[in-house]
């Protein structure tokens, strides 16, 4: 038997549930897991049955002030010499034979200080083994001079700007580990790294090649909280769904279930279900009876049920439980991985991307009638449904994990 230590970013659902997933596959085969972080979302994680340690982390509202920036200069030499601390102790504590984390960079350096075999599990768009396109994202503050650029300009200039950003978004881990005397590391990609990395994504979606054997592309990573489904949401009876997940901030959730009222209020032949995970509220007008707005609701038992669409933030969690349903997307990103995979989606006709910052009621009404009324974009998602069935992505992470 192994101990694994797994450090989840527990704001938000997207970086908790992969971890739950792999924990459960470790401790179906014996392993002892244990999760150490801090958020709302250590709740799923308790209700899954995993012993869970207080460890520091980021302030919630500093994180998606710059996620929502695309930046990812978050912490200082301060935050990731306390971050550090703490790391350590607690793998000193524990003395893992393996930690995992989905993007909790100071792991990278308590890893190699502590010489603990690191997992890390990845999406796939933020590595440098992807193979699809990444224009500068339109969250970006420089996006706003350089996304009007022509696209021979506009491709060279972001490619370029993105090896900058992910040098200089490397300062504050250097300095610390330059204090501890250990050599610098060269990009914040590096940290998105370990002895094992776990790539989150289809193939067929997020690109890649030329994998080197400590990179593993296993394919989506989800996870159901078991949760009884609300009985305010009914069942479909006939009527067409369109299902709303707007990530863990919701910062767009009003004004899209707004949107959606106005658009199908009252009408029977169509429903309209909107999941805040609990995390956030609706704070518009009074909605119409067949617009429910709910907190929890196992994804599957919607998307399952007649549902047309589902209108997202781009979440890797969210695309993937809607294609693996066959269902087709509409997207509004916050940021510049969700406008990434948003992209993806659009270029493979599974549904269509909004810009939050430019687009209104009058797009936003204009995509989902397109999505909903032309079949095309429903058997591409089934088929995309399909490919999808033949990866099993929590079995395969937590045997890569085990390995080491």
């Amino acid at each position: 038997m192994k101990t694994i230590l797994m450090f989840p970013y527990a704001h938000h659902l997207g970086g908790t549930q992969p971890l739950i997933a792999i924990g459960e596959g470790l401790r179906a085969a014996g392993h002892r897991v244990v999760f150490a972080g801090r958020g709302r979302c250590l709740s799923f994680v308790e209700a899954a049955g995993f012993d869970a340690e207080d460890l520091i982390e980021l302030d919630s509202c500093r994180a998606v002030a710059h996620f929502n920036r695309s930046n990812l200069d978050y912490h200082t030499p301060e935050s990731v010499a306390a971050f550090v601390d703490a790391e350590c102790a607690l793998i000193g504590r524990f003395a893992p034979d393996a930690v995992v984390d989905l993007h909790r960079p100071t792991l990278g350096l308590s890893a190699r200080l502590t010489r603990t075999p690191r997992a890390v599990l990845c999406n796939t768009v933020l590595t440098r083994y992807y193979r699809g396109e990444r224009l500068l994202p339109e969250s970006h503050p420089l996006a706003a001079w350089a996304r009007p650029l022509p696209q021979r300009w506009l491709r060279p200039l972001s490619h370029w700007a993105e090896r900058q950003l992910f040098r200089a978004w490397a300062r504050p881990y250097n300095a610390v580990l330059r204090a501890r005397g250990q050599a610098p590391i060269d990009s914040l990609q590096d940290l998105f790294e370990g002895d094992a990395t776990i790539l989150m994504d289809a193939r067929e979606l997020m690109p890649v090649d030329g994998l080197p054997a400590h990179v593993h592309a296993v394919g989506p990573l989800l996870h159901e909280s078991a949760a009884a489904r609300p009985a305010a949401i009914g069942a479909a009876a006939g009527r067409r769904t369109l299902f709303v997940y707007l990530g863990s901030y919701g910062e767009q959730f009003t004004r899209v279930v707004g949107y959606l009222a106005h658009l199908f209020g009252g009408r029977d032949d169509y429903r309209v279900i909107a999941a805040t995970g609990g995390l956030y509220g609706y704070a518009g007008a009074p909605l119409p009876g067949n617009v429910v707005v709910t907190d929890y609701v196992p994804a599957s038992a919607v998307l399952a049920d007649g549902c047309a669409a589902m209108v997202t933030h781009g979440g890797r969690g969210s695309i993937y439980s809607a294609l693996g349903h066959g269902v087709p997307l509409i997207g509004l990103p916050n940021q510049g991985e969700q406008e990434w995979n948003l992209a993806a989606i659009e270029r493979l006709g599974l549904g269509r991307r909004l810009s939050t910052r430019r687009d209104g009621y009058a797009a936003f009404a204009e995509a989902v009638t397109a999505v909903i009324d032309d079949a095309g974009y429903r058997e591409r998602a089934a088929r995309f449904a399909r490919l999808l069935a033949g990866y099993d992505g929590a079995a395969t992470a937590a045997r890569v994990v085990a390995s080491l």
